[in-house]
């Protein structure tokens, strides 16, 4: 086939103008790392979880979650609803993966950022699962 110079210009102008209203939004994780966030070491994943109850928010709804020293994890939503027990461990490669009863045995990786006072986890797609408000030593479920 042959093509003339015109048509593959009309072509291209096609595809520039079929494209252009194309949005890639940009993962939370990196829009937290432009801003000077860092991430959180295994050893400070430790020091924040292991032996702690944390207090977290994803949207709208309140959670407390139970990190144990023997890798159990308990959890519950603030004024009832739901609550679950599963396991977590904290990988050399400076994440923290968990797994509930919900997730049948799959484990969910994730990376903690810290910029100022705000930590948050993010899953392996870059987007915020949660923001980790409040630390206290011992279950305060």
């Amino acid at each position: 086939m042959k093509y003339t110079s015109m048509a593959v210009a009309g072509l291209a102008a096609l595809l520039v103008l079929g494209t252009s209203h194309v949005v890639f939004a940009e993962p939370d994780q990196q829009t937290a790392m432009k801003a000077g966030a860092t991430q959180l070491t295994s050893e400070e994943i430790e020091a924040l979880l292991v032996g702690n109850t944390v207090k977290a928010k994803s949207g709208e709804k309140v959670f407390y979650f139970y990190y144990s020293e023997d890798n159990v994890l308990s959890g519950k939503l603030n004024g009832g609803g739901w609550s679950g027990t599963g396991y977590y461990g904290i990988t050399d490669d400076d994440r923290v993966c968990l797994s509930m009863a919900k997730d049948k045995g799959r484990l969910r990786c994730l990376t903690l950022m810290k910029l100022g006072g705000e930590v948050k986890k993010y899953n392996v797609d870059g987007k915020m699962t949660f923001e980790l408000l409040e630390f206290q030593s011992g279950n305060h479920l």
